[in-house]
């Protein structure tokens, strides 16, 4: 039995070493008895040092308080020890009793716990720089329940959501879904991603403001395990970026009127030579693969440099800006194009049009230029601004060609001017 209980006090005596727990007895004089390695680090005093010294000129316990103690009591301090270290202690001092209640002396064990408390200011620190960046990030920052719930969120997503604070954000938002997203079909993407995919990386949308307005964001998110390591709601952050979409937007207006300004002719304000002929590459193809025929008209104002040179150059402007105009209303098709082809001849596109019709359009693109009733003096066909037509008319296929159109259709205009002008001649090869 004696072996056994020896046994057991070298055992707990390892364990306490191992643990670098300070262990100390004292009799009931209150001198040492007892003091182990674990003591020698914590209190700066070795074993011999100790021994018969009286127990409170060594440990940061009153003599009053080991005396009168008469259950295990603990005191946790800051203690200076004899090698100037300052520690952080939790000390447990208690009465050694024997089976028949005498008291025999006093025990402490005793531990450092300064790197603990360390560790728990470090912690401490760490979540109030989380506290500060959570509160004063320029982002929206929020967390979500599984049910929906927004159950924190910061003053920045208040702000971008229209409510009065981030307090207001947790009480009235309990459907994320229907009551922060402006669009339902941004809604479903967004929470389809989340529970099913986990994350949501980039996602830009419309989130509703609490007004039913919206603001435009980039928003992240990342589904949160709950203890039983299913998804129970996820973090997610949301950036305003309604500058940048204003500022996209403006650029896109911006590219569309240059692009405009690109394909339109200054002076008569209908496409130039440059929309013309990608209108004609494209719906060429098109014509090409649906086999149906397509037409070109060429148009040239008769004796335009005798008017320039008679009437001046703002003169010559302001007829070729009224021709413009005039040929330009005869397109009466969305899929008609008239255009300035250079100088002052101009040219009409007429997708799905036979040689009889295009004809048939340039008479009257002839007839409403003479019209205008422009007077020209100098001219030897009218005493008024007339026009000479080229009409070409081909069913696109592998033996002809957009150009070939074109120059069918110059050779048309040649014929016109060669046979007296003020005339339309056709070229049908379709």
């Amino acid at each position: 039995m004696e072996y056994k209980l020896i046994d057991r006090i070298l055992t707990l005596g390892n364990l306490i070493g191992q643990a670098k727990l300070a262990y100390i007895e004292a009799d009931t004089q209150l001198q040492v008895a007892s003091w182990n390695q674990g003591a020698r680090y914590l209190f700066g005093y070795s074993e011999g040092d100790t021994m018969g010294k009286f127990l409170y000129d060594l440990i940061p316990v009153s003599k009053r308080d080991l005396a009168g103690c008469k259950k295990t009591q603990l005191l946790t301090c800051s203690h200076v020890n004899q090698l100037g270290e300052e520690r952080q202690c939790e000390i447990f001092y208690s009465p050694i009793i024997n089976f028949q209640g005498e008291k025999l002396g006093m025990a402490v064990l005793a531990k450092d716990i300064s790197a603990r408390l360390k560790d728990k200011a470090n912690l401490k620190q760490q979540e109030q720089n989380l506290a500060d960046i959570f509160g004063f990030a320029p982002i929206g920052i929020y967390h979500v329940n599984i049910e929906g719930k927004v159950t924190s969120a910061n003053s920045e997503y208040a702000w971008m959501m229209g409510y009065e604070s981030a307090e207001a954000v947790v009480e009235q938002i309990s459907d994320f879904a229907s009551q922060v997203f402006y669009d339902a079909e941004s809604a479903e993407e967004f929470m389809f991603g989340v529970f099913e995919a986990e994350e949501v990386i980039r996602f830009r949308c419309r989130l509703k403001r609490k007004d039913n307005s919206f603001v435009w964001a980039l928003c992240y998110a990342k589904a949160t395990p709950d203890e039983s390591g299913r998804i129970g709601g996820f973090n997610g952050f949301s950036i305003d970026i309604s500058d940048t979409v204003r500022a996209e937007q403006e650029l896109k207006k911006a590219n569309e009127r240059l692009k405009m300004l690109s394909v339109m002719d200054g002076l008569t304000q209908i496409p130039n030579r440059r929309r013309f002929d990608e209108y004609l590459g494209t719906e060429w193809k098109r014509h090409y693969r649906e086999k149906t025929p397509i037409s070109v008209i060429l148009c040239d104002i008769d004796f335009f440099k005798l008017y320039n040179d008679n009437y001046g150059h703002q003169a010559g402007d302001d007829c070729l800006q009224k021709v413009a105009k005039a040929i330009n209303s005869c397109a009466h098709r969305s899929t008609d194009l008239a255009a300035r082809y250079g100088g002052e001849e101009f040219v009409l596109v007429l997708p799905c049009t036979d040689a009889k019709g295009a004809m048939a359009l340039s008479e009257e693109v002839r007839t409403c230029v003479m019209n205008l009733e422009l007077d020209h003096e100098k001219s030897t066909v009218n005493d008024y601004v007339t026009l000479s037509l080229g009409v070409a008319t081909m069913t696109p296929g592998p033996d002809n060609s957009a150009e070939a159109l074109v120059a069918l259709s110059d050779e048309g205009l040649y014929k016109a001017k060669e046979n007296g002008r003020n005339q339309s001649i056709c070229k049908d090869a379709s």
